[in-house]
């Protein structure tokens, strides 16, 4: 690149650069404005680096100095904490800018967490307000500034609504871990309010604000990525046939995998998708017996009340130490690398109540057993809801390490109802089981629930097994390793066996005793109270 394009338009880019490599010890090229380029232009990230206009009018000085610095942070945190890129194909233009809002706030949260000076930074662009109107534009600024400021109450019910999604506690401390997928939800659900509200919405003149945040360009999949993420001779249009609603777009999550021979993780090793279920008419109520639903509901009811092990939040104090986030905090200081400073644990303020995770073997060698265990599923499910539980249910399969999917019939906070009964009876047997990546990504969604219990359900033989793995045990010992870390975290773990066998797989995974046979729905009320 030639060097007059770099560092090169304003007096105040020659500092930048030291500027983030004192932040984030990282220096992306700084790209001097180009000539014509429009007054309103947004900052840009690309591959050569960050492209910084010039400030708005009317900032001069110390003023427009500020806004480059605030510019070049927020651009910094997002090759920090952006570590995934979003497929466009299948989400609206309104859910892309919700999403630009939602990750802008996140990745400067977790900026501010591990340097709290930010936040003064970044503070003094925001200055939406209810007297700016409630047009489109001013309620995503006023959702901005909502999600920057926990000091600052907006009266509407839009906004407030999407501060309670993005944030775990009333005091705006505790960010959701959402991303990928779960944050394109958040996206969806707070663009369908919008449609309600009849907001008209052109993205030929959206701008993203407050002006110094970039306009996330990079964050979405340019068309020839995506292309590349279809099959060959797929069509633009297509979608997978098990899938119609899912855009076919590279994997929502990349999770680790334990390695017993060499005793480490393997990082960024099984590649996980969500899917829906094809579609399927909608279900009345199974057949179960007598009082079944009254007898789960009370069980399920007394199982919320029950205190966690580790029930409570990460902060900055509290009453003793979090030995895990003290570790890690204290190994990434080392490394001189960014790191949470919450190793205190105080009191939940997360409401009470529990979050659940029914995931449900649909593997080949689940097909015999299938059937109880959507069975048992259904039932569980219903009385979960019925008990005040937020749950969610998902079956799961995979073709070796890179191609493991999940089946999303139920996801938190949304009701149990016929449509989820066919969705969860159009799970079908097929493939093999890679059972601790599933694990993981359970796991993973079931930690952003607030909840004061949180509990995961395996319905299946826990004997795992992938067309890519010959060697006895590997799998076993990852799913084990996950189920360990999911424990350690406070989430209960309990292998639900449908199948008719000796229960040996279960009781390697899960300890001897965090399995229980399933012979019939009868048994369910019994056997989910151990091991809680």
């Amino acid at each position: 690149m030639p060097p007059s394009d770099v560092l090169a338009a304003a007096p105040g880019h020659a500092v930048l650069a030291p500027y983030l490599r004192l932040l984030w010890n990282i220096a992306p090229p700084i790209h001097a404005p180009v000539l014509g380029m429009d007054a309103d232009a947004a900052p840009f990230l690309s591959e050569q680096g960050l492209h910084l206009p010039p400030p708005p009018p009317g900032l001069e000085g110390a003023d427009a100095a500020a806004w480059q610095r605030a510019a070049a942070a927020h651009a910094a945190a997002h090759l920090v904490f952006s570590r995934r890129l979003f497929g466009r194909a299948g989400v609206a233009p309104v859910t892309q800018a919700l999403v630009d809002v939602l990750e802008d706030a996140r990745v400067e949260a977790l900026a501010r967490r591990a340097l709290p000076g930010l936040r003064g930074l970044w503070m003094r662009w925001h200055t939406a307000s209810p007297a700016d109107g409630q047009g489109f534009a001013a309620l995503l600024a006023r959702l901005a500034r909502a999600l920057a400021d926990p000091g600052y109450d907006d009266p509407h019910p839009w906004v407030r609504k999407g501060r309670s999604l993005f944030f775990l506690d009333s005091a705006g401390e505790v960010v959701s871990p959402a991303q990928g997928l779960a944050l394109r939800r958040m996206a969806s659900a707070l663009g369908h309010d919008l449609g309600q509200m009849r907001m008209a919405f052109d993205p030929r003149t959206h701008r993203i604000v407050p002006s110094y945040r970039d306009d996330n360009r990079w964050l979405w999949l340019a068309p020839e990525q995506e292309q590349a993420a279809r099959p060959p001779g797929a069509s633009p249009s297509a979608r997978d046939e098990r899938a119609p609603d899912a855009g076919l777009v590279p994997p929502e999550r990349v999770y680790p995998e334990w390695d017993a021979r060499i005793g480490r993780l393997r990082a960024s090793w099984c590649e996980v998708r969500e899917r829906r279920p094809p579609p399927a008419a909608a279900r009345a109520p199974a057949a179960q017996p007598a009082g079944l639903q009254a007898a789960l509901v009370a069980m399920l009811r007394r199982l919320a009340r029950a205190p966690s092990r580790r029930a409570g939040l990460r902060a900055m104090d509290g009453e003793g130490f979090d030995l895990d986030a003290a570790i890690d905090a204290a190994a990434a200081r080392r490394h001189r690398l960014p790191f949470d400073p919450r190793v205190h644990r105080r009191p939940a303020t997360a409401p009470g109540g529990g979050a659940a995770f029914l995931l449900i073997d649909t593997s080949a060698s689940s097909e015999a057993s299938l059937p109880l265990a959507l069975a048992a599923a259904e039932a569980l499910a219903q009385a979960l809801g019925d008990a005040g539980w937020c749950v969610t249910v998902q079956g799961f399969e995979s073709e070796g390490r890179r191609a493991v999917t999940l089946w999303r019939v139920l996801d938190a906070g949304e009701r149990w109802d016929d449509h989820a009964r066919g969705r969860l009876h159009a799970l079908r047997a097929a493939h093999s089981t890679r059972l601790g990546a599933a694990l993981r990504h359970a796991i993973d969604l079931l930690a952003q629930c607030p909840a004061s219990r949180r509990m995961l359900w395996l319905l299946g033989d826990a004997d795992a097994h992938d067309i890519d793995i010959h060697e006895p045990g590997y799998l076993a010992a990852d799913a084990r390793h996950a189920v360990q870390a999911a424990q350690q975290q406070g989430i209960g773990m309990r292998a639900l066996v449908c199948a008719d066998d000796d229960g040996s797989a279960a009781a390697r995974i899960f300890g001897p005793g965090g399995w229980a046979r399933v012979r019939s729905l009868e048994e369910l009320p019994h056997v989910l109270g151990g091991g809680a």
